[in-house]
């Protein structure tokens, strides 16, 4: 406006405080930025929601223009109403969009700052991983300078029982008893004459139901997982999860040989993992507490 003053339905900037940066004077797209600035509304509401009204005072817009946008929100499913409150929330697209983005490389790209950060400090190589089913599934590796010759690689799965990662996730995830059955008998040789249904190295013998069960409960009390040979010869791990409310719980890995992994450096490792994890784990994830 020629004067400067700011329309009467401008949407100020959620979250600006005195003394803090300038926002740009105007966005490029006004309708757009206000439809932003009702979901940021929405977002700090929370569950509860809010009517038209509280919306509409919260935003400094008129009621019009207050429930057409959030008319426009819905349609798209990222707002809902429901009865019979009629307040307006967060809908399902916004959960299927974080869903989406935190997928596969996305993860791994929120996590890469961790990851870094952790070999750079111990000169290991660290992994990053989920549970597919009965196997952990690598979504990233970050080497140290001093190169480590291991069978892994983005992309390749191992049996969750024979990995520091996937035991982590199994304590984290409060599986025990029978229910580590599965895991204990995925960890098995494929029977001679068939397949392998993944490329994962084989061994002669499985994990015992029993074993697993005792290394699970180990990594519950001490918040840390271990393997010592039991996914590669000559290699050892330290492994610790992170969960997040309403999705599947992932996990970092310290890789070395067992020269280098010695029972007194597992520990130092996994407190590390826990310290350093609860300070550079992305918004939303937490390092498993103790069981």
């Amino acid at each position: 406006m020629p004067d400067g003053t700011a329309p009467a339905n401008a949407v100020p900037a959620v979250g600006a405080a005195d003394g803090a940066a300038p926002e740009p004077a105007a966005s490029p797209v006004g309708s757009v930025d206000r439809a932003l600035a009702l979901l940021e509304i929405l977002a700090e509401a929370g569950p509860q929601g809010l009517a038209l009204r509280e919306v509409t005072a919260r935003s400094s817009l008129s009621k019009g223009s207050a429930h057409r946008l959030l008319r426009a929100l819905m349609h798209r499913r990222f707002v809902e109403q429901t009865a019979p409150d009629q307040h307006y929330r967060l809908g399902s697209a916004m959960g299927v969009l974080l869903g989406q983005f935190e997928q596969g490389e996305n993860l791994a790209m929120l996590m890469a700052p961790a990851l870094a950060a952790i070999s750079h400090q111990l000169q290991e190589l660290v992994h990053l991983g989920r549970l597919e089913g009965s196997h952990v599934h690598y979504l990233d590796k970050v080497e140290p300078e001093r190169a480590l010759r291991v069978w892994s690689r983005v992309g390749r799965q191992a049996p969750a029982a024979r990995t520091a990662m996937g035991r982590a996730i199994l304590a984290a995830d409060g599986v025990r008893g029978a229910a580590l059955a599965p895991y204990a008998q995925a960890s098995a040789p494929t029977p001679a004459g068939q397949a392998p249904a993944t490329d994962d190295p084989l061994f002669a013998h499985p994990v015992t139901a029993e074993h697993l069960a005792e290394v699970v409960e180990e990594a519950s009390a001490r918040g840390w997982a271990a393997e010592i040979e039991e996914n590669e010869p000559g290699i050892a791990c330290v492994g610790v999860a992170l969960t997040r409310p309403g999705d599947r719980s992932i996990a970092v890995s310290v890789t070395g040989p067992i020269e280098r992994m010695g029972p007194a450096r597992r520990a130092e490792i996994g407190t590390l993992l826990r310290t350093q994890l609860t300070t550079l784990a992305p918004a939303g994830f937490e390092v498993a507490p103790l069981r």
